[in-house]
């Protein structure tokens, strides 16, 4: 099965501009591209949660779809509501279960929480639990170890290791798994950068490789599920679901429009259907069908040492983010071929081509040395699922008064 993490916190917009959330298009897009449920987001936040969650699972027993809780303890610590939240929808058609019929629960940590999760929360949930408790740690045999951790892990993605290291992680967990034959759940994220304020300041080490190689390596050590991290956290810029649309000036300052800019990652999205329909095959590496076949890129419209000539923040003038001397200024292609083709990049006015073989590739063209400032085009030598390739991306600039370390994909 696969997940996607969602926030609540994000709500969608409602019909004609009412201010109820209308999550119909969420789950809609949810259900298309594979994914079995959402797994909400749930902190403290009562009056978010005391409507929202209930219009959310409404919808999604109408729509056939379904949802779990996530509860995350960096700012949850009531843990008589995390026991009463999860009885309250324990009996919604929408509640996920496992093949066994229990309910999921999972969580985020960043330490454990106060409480134990087998005696101050499963014991009091009136119906069967399969807990995935959320681990930063590194070492399968050391999660494992520890007691209180409920079914198995689920591990998060890990800011500042680079792609070899998660890979070890993840084999380390996989590992575990065959050995206790405890269920495991992997997380996956599209991207990440924050900027909220000068202690709040970091991209994702793995760069480029944190999505398309880690879903190849994941296909290889088939997790039991996986959950994508997320449909909608803007506020982190890791997302595959619908840029939020809202206008700058409706945002509060300083917001995500800071540094989140509502750029597309539509195409994370569409490569995340192709990779879950490999993952739910049982496959481990993918292939591509005449009908399945698309050429997306995706790159930051900034590179990542820029300076902005007038950083608009509080306290002005912010370093580089954490990890940034970690990261390569790329435009990324990602063929998904069924027969080879030349895909071609014009690159700020400096056009460049890569071969592409008849399965999933990924190539990085510089633009940075020098700089490939400007529009960015990308086509091909043949038509790609009958159709001809002509994507266009904003341009990429230097300057501005904000830092921008998002990607636009397409």
């Amino acid at each position: 099965m696969v997940f996607a993490h969602y926030m609540i916190q994000f709500q969608p917009p409602g019909l004609n501009g009412s201010p109820i959330p209308d999550y119909t298009t969420d789950i809609k897009m949810a259900m298309a591209a594979g994914f079995d449920a959402f797994a909400i987001d749930y902190t403290d936040n009562a009056a978010i949660f005391a409507t929202n969650l209930d219009i959310f699972y409404q919808t999604a027993s109408n729509l056939g779809f379904k949802l779990f809780l996530t509860i995350d303890t960096t700012t949850m610590f009531d843990v008589a509501q995390v026991v009463n939240i999860t009885n309250w929808y324990a009996d919604s058609p929408a509640q996920a279960k496992d093949a066994a019929g229990n309910i999921f629960l999972s969580s985020f940590e960043v330490n454990p929480p106060a409480w134990n999760w087998q005696t101050d929360v499963i014991d009091h949930i009136k119906v069967s639990v399969t807990l995935l408790a959320g681990s930063l740690g590194e070492s399968g045999p050391e999660i494992a170890a520890l007691t209180d951790r409920g079914a198995g892990p689920f591990t998060w993605v890990h800011p500042a290791l680079s792609a070899s290291e998660e890979a070890a992680v993840d084999q380390s967990f996989a590992d575990t798994r065959n050995s206790n034959g405890k269920p495991w759940m992997a997380g996956v994220a599209p991207w990440f950068f924050k900027r909220l304020s000068s202690d709040t300041n970091w991209l994702n080490a793995q760069d480029s490789n944190i999505y398309i190689d880690r879903w190849v390596d994941l296909l290889k050590l088939k997790p039991d599920y996986i959950e994508v991290i997320s449909w909608n956290d803007f506020g982190e810029s890791h997302y595959i679901g619908p840029a939020d649309s809202t206008p700058e000036s409706e945002l509060l300052q300083p917001s995500k429009a800071d540094y989140y800019g509502n750029l597309d990652h539509s195409a994370f999205l569409k490569m995340s259907t192709i990779f879950i329909n490999t993952y739910k095959a049982g496959e481990t590496k993918v292939t591509v069908s005449a009908d399945e076949e698309d050429v997306f890129f995706f790159y930051r419209p900034q590179p990542v040492n820029n300076i902005p000539t007038d950083d608009a923040y509080p306290d002005n003038a912010w370093p580089l983010p954490e990890n940034a001397s970690s990261i390569a200024d790329n435009v990324y292609v990602v063929p998904f071929l069924s027969e080879p083709a030349t895909i071609y990049l014009n690159s700020g006015g400096y056009s460049t081509s890569m071969d592409a073989p008849s399965f999933l590739s990924k190539g990085a063209i510089l633009f940075n040395s020098p700089a490939r400032m400007g529009a960015q085009v990308l086509t091909a030598s043949r038509p790609i699922n009958g159709q001809i390739l002509n994507k266009t991306g904003i341009d990429i600039t230097s300057g501005g008064n904000r830092y921008q370390g998002n990607v636009v994909a397409m």
